[in-house]
């Protein structure tokens, strides 16, 4: 391709913005902006900056391309509508970068597969870490064979959210839409999904491929008045024998992480949020530090850009995504109901407007759980604790499945 790869936005608010930041500093002459697709256009931060490039504006997907075309739709709107607009823009020829998550559900992971398929186009989904160069280096040392097979690899990630967080819009920490639809928000499949996501794809088959899920148990809580969860620990079991284990919350005081222990039968790598640097040391008492992959947050985008003009293949696309989904869908099915803390427990912090509510003891617990490799019931158990059943995942095409 030699002119321009010509670029729809859709959704320019919330973590769009990252998307239209990057494009407005660029210097880059490769891409051109075709058009802007959100309903709420007016009330993004830089609504008035694109204003002034004069591109239209459009309210829905539809009434852009009954006017225009595009080489790339860069989509982040709500989770509920990743599918329907994924599979649009597919359908009038333009390549996807879709926000993570792929979607709610398997069974819309599965209709979006089928329409790239159709449409002959690509579709990568915005894990930002995993087009990192350090988790790229560190993928292609697994898939050597430097570190031998992976045993047990933990992730922790404690971010306290606030009451405006949740009440930025109308789906935050919701189970559905008004409508029905699947939204499934939670620290699991938004605020902390790179995390799970991450230690699913470091150790896939391929550069585009993730490990697959046997099974999941899970423990589902909330602090907060939401209708699905704000804090969990998973254990997933993997196809290939390695064991998952994540834990997350927004029910804390402060943060603590990410931070993870990548166990192999030759060595181990950790990540520490201090340092933020991803570290390898071996069972012969060498050691390979791999750098920081908390950065070039856009390196996804650009990646996209130049995969329409066949200059670079998409390392994270629908299939080393889906499998983070198959374990969000797993996990609710293994507590299919939300366990509340005890509300004489919990307590809020900060200022009001912005108060976090914090569930005592928990981030001690999350933490001991983390360094026992154990789920937080079954290092103490509590009053409140809740361990949900093991779900199969090998043959899982619908959520809910039972």
């Amino acid at each position: 391709m030699s002119e321009q790869v010509s670029i729809v936005l859709v959704g320019i608010g919330g973590y769009g913005n990252t998307y239209v930041s990057a494009l407005l500093q660029s210097e880059d002459k490769s891409w051109r902006l075709a058009g802007v697709v959100d309903p709420l256009a007016s009330k993004a931060p830089n609504y008035a900056a694109l204003q002034e490039l004069k591109l239209p504006f459009y309210a829905t997907m539809e009434e852009f391309y009954a006017e225009n075309s595009a080489d790339l739709a860069v989509i982040a709107s709500p989770i509920q509508f990743h599918c329907a607009q994924t599979c649009a823009a597919l359908e009038h020829g333009s390549n996807v970068l879709c926000e993570k998550p792929i979607s709610a559900v398997i069974q819309e992971v599965e209709q979006m597969i089928a329409a790239r398929d159709r449409a002959n186009r690509f579709v990568a989904i915005g894990y930002q870490w995993s087009f990192h160069p350090v988790t790229q280096a560190l993928k292609a040392d697994v898939l050597a064979g430097l570190f031998g097979r992976p045993i047990r690899l933990r992730t922790m990630a404690l971010w306290p959210r606030t009451d405006k967080y949740y009440g930025r819009n109308n789906w935050a920490g919701a189970l559905q839409s008004p409508k029905g639809d699947w939204i499934l928000d939670s620290p699991v499949n938004n605020a902390c999904a790179h995390y799970l996501h991450n230690m699913l794809y470091v150790i896939g088959s391929a550069v585009d491929r993730s490990a697959a899920p046997a099974t999941i148990q899970a423990e589902l809580y909330r602090a907060n008045p939401i209708t699905n969860y704000d804090t969990a620990a998973l254990r997933v079991m993997t196809t290939c024998g390695a064991e998952i284990l994540f834990y997350t919350t927004h029910a804390v005081s402060r943060s603590l992480g990410p931070e993870y222990i990548f166990e192999f039968e030759k060595g181990t790598v950790t990540y520490e949020y201090k340092t933020r640097i991803v570290r390898a040391t071996f069972r012969d008492g060498s050691s390979k530090e791999y750098g920081c992959p908390d950065s070039h947050y856009t390196t996804k985008l650009w990646d996209a850009i130049a995969a329409c003009r066949g200059e670079r293949q998409i390392v994270c696309g629908l299939e080393a995504s889906m499998m983070h989904t198959l374990c969000v869908n797993g996990a609710q099915d293994s507590v299919p109901a939300v366990k509340e803390f005890p509300a004489s427990w919990v307590y809020k912090a900060g200022v009001p407007g912005s108060q976090v509510r914090v569930m005592p003891g928990l981030a001690e617990q999350m933490l001991a759980a983390y360094k026992a490799g154990k789920l937080t019931s079954e290092v103490q158990e509590q009053s409140w604790s809740q361990l949900g059943d093991v779900v199969p995942l090998r043959n899982y095409h619908h959520f809910p499945s039972r």
